[in-house]
C-alpha cells in the first residue's frame, strides 16, 4: 500500500472530550473541527469533518490529555 493510497479513520471517544481543542489545534492538514453536539457532560466534541485530508500523523491522539481520540488505517 503506497503512502498516497493509504485512508485513516479517526475516532472520537466522545464522553471523554473535555473540548480543550488541542486536537483541533494541532492538526496539520484541518480536519478537525469543533462540533455542535455535546457529550453526557456538556462538553463539545470535535468532528472529523475532512477526513480525506488525514495524513496519519496521529498528533491529535498524541496530544489528547483524556485520551479521547485515536487514528486508524484503513484497510481495503
Amino acid at each position: 500500500m503506497s503512502a498516497s493510497s493509504t485512508k485513516f479513520r479517526v475516532n472520537i471517544i466522545t464522553n471523554r472530550c473535555k473540548e480543550c481543542g488541542i486536537c483541533i489545534g494541532v492538526c496539520p492538514t484541518k480536519v478537525l473541527v469543533k462540533g455542535d453536539k455535546h457529550n453526557e457532560h456538556g462538553f463539545r466534541y470535535p468532528l472529523p469533518v475532512n477526513i480525506e485530508r488525514c495524513i496519519g500523523c496521529r498528533l491529535c491522539e498524541y496530544n489528547c490529555p483524556d485520551f479521547a481520540i485515536f487514528v486508524e488505517v484503513v484497510k481495503k
